[in-house]
């Protein structure tokens, strides 16, 4: 299992965990980043500072310790994302 900081470029990978104080993992939960979803890292900061990954629809912009916090393990293939709740008429 790596971290999605370890992550390479490009690599879709299912959340297996996110560590750290309670108020890290409800933000974490907030912005989409919990088990069972995909990410995919589609860019690291000049610097090493930021990770902006792809989770879902949306990409973030995800500090390096943050990264770090969030478990992720490899997939062959994108899994099915689900169907957002609402659709523009």
């Amino acid at each position: 299992m790596l971290s999605l900081e370890a992550l390479p470029l490009g690599t879709p990978a299912l959340i297996t965990a996110v560590a750290g104080p309670s108020p890290f993992v409800e933000r974490m939960k907030e912005l989409g980043l919990v088990e069972g979803t995909v990410v995919t890292v589609l860019r690291r900061s000049l610097f090493g500072g930021t990770l902006q990954i792809r989770c879902g629809n949306g990409t973030l912009a995800v500090r390096l310790p943050f990264a770090s916090a969030i478990r992720v393990e490899p997939v062959s293939q994108p899994l099915h994302q689900h169907e957002p709740l609402w659709q523009a008429v």
